[in-house]
């Protein structure tokens, strides 16, 4: 565990932090990926996405019973062996470096294109990682609350597709499962990258006051999430219908520009500032990933210190994503070859455990 910070974080934390985590850039274009193949019944494809992370949950939840006070980076090492166990442990880390630069750059392409126009790219990559550096920083347990209290103030923004129901129709959702099965599971694969982030559990669990919250705690972040990503899904595809989302690259956004509201001028101006404080808290959990993780691999410093020395490097590679469409692109190749990594990596380290015979406590194997 990390010797800068020895308190540790509540179950509704715990979920709060995984939310965070997993409620990224995704948000804004999770329709226009569904839309592709599945058409009408992207918000589908949306609740059969989340099987990835709720499997996630699963195996951090067992890995946590055998061993409580080690978390995936140390249960690779001993596992698999120093030189493997690190080499795989460093892919693990670089996804979390991966994420956080990739929904900077995000942040940083929309708003420039719907708020702050006059910023340019660096300028604003800058004021970007600097809230972000200072929570990860403080430690886990400021990570935390500041996940809790972000949520809760960002609520509203989880409502606003109420305002558009009476905008749309019913018949841009019909008929149900009318693209097919087929068509629903392929779609569904496209959530992959959406849900990405649980994984931050596998580093994190051993700060849970109490490990037997942890499986509750996981699968309640999971079906929070699943509810934000599949009502979205479905008020913008009722708002706008299939074939017209394609259009736009990002479709939330537009769906906000529709509520009107006496006295406000532009509504769209407190969604994006609402967005933001989402994706700087998304950030932080990236930043702090990262940070933990590589004190823990390396041993060159300590985490705070990785705080300073990461910051230059998320700040470059922030910038070398280019235009949404490009970062897209690059995302849509990269995202699958990392998913099923974690996939076969998790389950490695869980068989091996199961297999191989340890104390209860996790005091050897």
């Amino acid at each position: 565990m990390d010797k800068d910070t020895d308190s540790l974080i509540s179950p509704s934390q715990l979920t709060l932090i995984l939310v965070g985590t997993m409620l990224g850039i995704g948000i804004l274009t999770i329709t226009n990926d569904v839309v592709k193949d599945s058409k009408q019944d992207g918000w589908i494809s949306c609740i059969l996405g989340a099987a990835y992370p709720t499997y996630m949950v699963f195996m951090a939840a067992y890995m946590c019973k055998k061993f409580p006070k080690d978390n995936i980076l140390k249960l690779s090492q001993k596992c698999l062996g120093k030189i493997l166990g690190n080499f795989l442990n460093i892919i693990f880390i670089s996804y979390f470096i991966l994420l956080g630069t990739e929904v900077a750059s995000g942040i940083s392409n929309v708003l420039r294109v719907y708020m702050v126009s006059f910023l340019k790219n660096y300028q604003l990559l800058i004021i970007v990682f600097l809230a972000p550096a200072f929570i990860a920083y403080k430690g886990i347990k400021t990570l935390g609350k500041v996940n809790e209290l972000i949520f809760y103030l960002s609520l509203i923004i989880f409502f606003i597709p109420i305002a558009v129901l009476k905008q749309g129709s019913f018949l841009n959702v019909m008929p149900v499962f009318g693209s097919g099965l087929i068509k629903i599971l392929k779609s569904s694969k496209e959530t992959s990258f959406a849900y990405s982030g649980i994984e931050i559990l596998f580093l994190i669990y051993p700060y849970l006051r109490n490990s037997k919250d942890l499986k509750k705690s996981g699968l309640k972040s999971v079906l929070i999430i699943m509810i934000i990503y599949t009502w979205v899904t479905f008020a913008v595809i009722y708002y706008l219908g299939s074939d017209i989302v394609p259009k736009f690259f990002w479709s939330t956004v537009v769906m906000s520009e529709a509520i009107v509201i006496p006295v406000i001028n532009n509504f769209r101006y407190i969604f994006m500032l609402l967005w933001s404080f989402i994706m700087l808290k998304t950030i932080s959990n990236y930043y702090y990933a990262s940070t933990y993780a590589l004190s823990q691999v390396t041993n060159i410093a300590e985490r705070k210190t990785f705080v300073y020395l990461i910051y230059p490097i998320l700040f470059y590679a922030s910038s070398k994503y280019g235009n949404p469409t490009t970062r897209g692109d690059f995302l849509n190749k990269i995202t699958p070859i990392y998913i099923i990594f974690h996939l076969v990596f998790v389950s490695t380290i869980s068989l091996i455990l199961f297999i191989r015979k340890g104390d209860k406590n996790g005091q050897k194997i």
